[in-house]
């Protein structure tokens, strides 16, 4: 950049930094009389690389978050959704990886997007593979580890989830659609559904999976989630099991949970740890 007249060179560097941050994120700025001409393009030319750069840039990152979101889409459509996130949403992060966090939610609420829920619907979903794929490595639980559990013990006892379990109700046919891409096969036909289906998505020996769950067991695994006792476990699904069935049904499901590595530890009534 150069100054060219005594109003430019009161400038700091800070506030040619900031005027120049505001031209890219919004292009209203004037900041060309602060540029050479240089020999190949004009100002306005050269501050326009920078400008289209950094919505590239962000584009190109959310169609590796999205991957089957922008097959479903078309390249053509993905980009406008994308192009319009980008000027609504200014990325606020070092690292671009979080850049994509609110795209489902802007889907969901912004108009034409918002007349496909699906389309939000499958945002969420792939950002959910990708929250679990990141989450926090913690040892899982063992059978053997849960053997141990003194028999008195496990009325009170709760569950730790592993940081990369989520949980999310979907209304349509979004993980189907994610599992033909992964697996290099035609995408199938949009389905929706009402009401919605619950998914578990996780992490295992360094790759993510997802299932979907009976109401029962998501009402389970979603008591188990906040904390509650093995007993409060089995009162949350009595509305959808036989009381005497539901400590069964929740132990069968347990055994599903430790086999996965969906749980993280245990902890003992009236205790601090596993």
């Amino acid at each position: 950049m150069t100054t060219p007249d005594a109003g430019a060179a009161s400038l700091s560097l800070a506030d040619l930094e900031h005027a120049l941050q505001a031209y890219v994120l919004h292009g209203a700025v004037r900041v060309g009389e602060w540029v050479d001409p240089g020999p190949r393009a004009n100002p306005a030319q050269r501050l326009r690389i920078y400008y289209d750069a950094y919505r590239l840039r962000l584009i190109d990152a959310l169609g590796t978050d999205y991957e089957a979101l922008r097959a479903a889409t078309g390249d053509e459509q993905f980009r406008a959704a994308c192009l319009a996130y980008v000027e609504a949403v200014p990325s606020s992060f070092r690292n671009v990886r979080w850049y994509g966090g609110g795209l489902a939610e802007f889907l969901r609420d912004s108009a034409p997007w918002s007349e496909r829920p699906w389309l939000a619907d499958l945002a969420r979903f792939e950002w959910s593979l990708t929250l679990a794929f990141d989450a926090q490595d913690s040892p899982s639980l063992s059978f053997e580890d849960l053997a141990r559990v003194p028999p008195q013990a496990w009325t009170g006892l709760a569950f730790r989830l592993h940081p990369c379990v989520q949980l999310l109700a979907l209304g349509s046919n979004a993980p189907a659609l994610r599992k033909a891409l992964d697996a290099g096969e035609a995408l199938p036909e949009v389905e929706t559904y009402d009401p919605p289906v619950d998914w578990v998505i996780w992490r295992n020996d360094s790759a993510s999976f997802f299932r979907c769950l009976s109401v029962p067991e998501r009402l389970a695994l979603g008591a188990a989630r906040r904390g509650e006792s093995f007993s409060a476990i089995c009162e949350a699904v009595c509305e959808q099991v036989p009381p005497e069935e539901a400590p069964g049904a929740v132990a069968a499901w347990l055994r599903t949970w430790v086999d996965d590595g969906l749980i993280a530890g245990v902890t003992l009534p009236d205790a601090g740890g596993d």
